[in-house]
């Protein structure tokens, strides 16, 4: 049988809104900006197609071979996490393939395994549902060949909302770079977002005791006033002109901005990273060329470079990043990714 491998980075979100008022999926998302990783989901994936089987003889003429009706084969879905460990609930996976099936790009009398693996931790802010439906999808396109690329994109989009899993991930991870989602809901259509590119390092870091589940937030009425309303406004000044690399002061600034004004600073496990990382990069003497934002949702944050045409001290990254695991945190040193394309 043949095995394919397919990538697809992270994605991280700075400010947003919640566009889940429309009944359907396609529609719902978020506008707002962020970047996709290059750390993310690796899906490797083999086909099996059951033989067809003879039908009996008749009057000495041997008919043409066909499919006997059969039940869809089970598919075997393994995913296992940052840590190497088997994650248990894999139903977002099953959803994707049985949805694949549904619209006929995987038959009947093919059945899939993939086996997953996540290079970042889930519930964290680092779009990992997204990534893993998009690279389980582009899998299941190189093994059958049907459909367009935005085709699985759709579906990833409709699957993630329909488990509360994110908002705007496959949207942003869609294009990758840079993004400013200026309409929500799934890829091509009716969601649109506009990227540049920005292929600099940056440092993730996390509470490994501490998880935020995006459906905690977007379910409830008081957060999703508050998130849509800042995210409304940041999305707003960051749409006036063209989205290029000439923007990125203004994303810094609108992403400090959106953290306070939406409350996401408020809350004592965010405010208590934020302000230790803040505080390794003072000590280091690193203020002036590293800015720490929020990563929505997680409990976690992203070390930025200030400016991203100057080059990246990769030295002080280096003790950055060891000086937030002293003080008890995971860490990760990764960049943003290069630009994406539907199909």
């Amino acid at each position: 049988m043949t095995s394919i491998t397919e990538r697809c980075g992270g994605h991280i979100t700075l400010l947003f809104t919640v566009d889940k008022t429309n009944s359907l999926m396609r529609s719902q998302g978020s506008k707002g900006a962020g970047f996709s990783i290059h750390h993310g989901v690796e899906a490797t994936g083999t086909i099996h197609r059951q033989p067809m089987s003879d039908v009996n003889k008749m009057n000495g003429i041997t008919p043409d071979k066909r499919l006997e009706k059969m039940a869809p084969l089970l598919p075997e879905v393994s995913v296992r996490d940052v840590s190497g460990d088997h994650v248990e609930h894999v139903d977002i996976y099953l959803d994707l393939i049985q949805a694949c099936y549904d619209a006929t790009l995987i038959r009947q009398d093919e059945s899939i395994r993939l086996d997953v693996r996540l290079e970042c931790p889930r519930s964290q802010g680092f779009g990992m549902s997204a990534a893993g439906l998009i690279a389980a999808g582009r899998v299941i396109h190189a093994l059958t060949g049907r459909g367009r690329l935005s085709q699985y994109l759709k579906i990833a989009h409709r699957i993630e909302r329909a488990h509360g899993a994110g908002l705007g991930d496959v949207l942003g991870a869609s294009v990758g770079g840079v993004e400013l989602r200026l309409s929500p809901g799934a890829p091509g259509w009716p969601g649109h977002a506009v990227s540049f590119t920005a292929e600099v390092p940056v440092v993730l870091a996390w509470n490994p005791l501490e998880e935020r589940h995006t459906s905690t937030y977007i379910n409830d009425p008081a957060w999703q006033r508050s998130i849509t309303a800042a995210g409304e406004t940041g999305v707003e000044r960051l749409s006036l002109g063209d989205w290029t690399p000439k923007r990125w002061p203004d994303l810094l600034h609108e992403s400090r901005t959106f953290a306070t004004t939406s409350g996401m600073l408020d809350e004592d496990e965010r405010a208590h990273i934020f302000q230790s990382v803040l505080q390794s990069v003072q000590q280091g003497g690193w203020q002036s060329t590293m800015a720490v934002r929020l990563c929505m949702l997680g409990s976690s944050v992203a070390v930025l470079p200030r400016n991203i045409e100057q080059e990246t001290n990769l030295d002080a990254l280096k003790s950055l990043a060891e000086r937030i695991r002293e003080q008890g945190f995971a860490c990760l040193i990764t960049s943003i990714s290069s630009l994406n394309h539907l199909d």
